[in-house]
């Protein structure tokens, strides 16, 4: 009896002995998943360096847009001045 109960007790010290590896391997590899979501599979400043250059990049068109009517305005009244000059006949001296 002595005997089947020692060996009962190593099997009972071997199961623990793995289940317990098996938890801190378990507890490893989560702890890896998290650390590397948290620094590359989130990614929470590339995703705020996106926004700055996405809202730089509707600035810069915006500017664009009014830079153009702008010259395009100025293009207008420059041809109407021209227009008014040839009219007047001051172009010829």
């Amino acid at each position: 009896m002595t005997q089947a109960g020692h060996e009962a007790e190593e099997v009972k010290d071997v199961v623990w002995t793995y289940a317990g590896w098996v938890v801190i391997i378990l507890i490893c590899i989560g702890a890896g998943v998290f650390i590397g979501y948290e620094m590359w599979g989130d990614a929470s400043a590339l995703k705020h360096d996106l926004d700055q250059a996405t809202d730089m990049v509707g600035t810069l068109k915006n500017e664009r847009e009014t830079l153009k009517s702008q010259l395009a305005l100025s293009t207008r009244d420059k041809e109407a001045c021209q227009k008014q000059l040839a009219a007047s006949g001051g172009g010829s001296q």
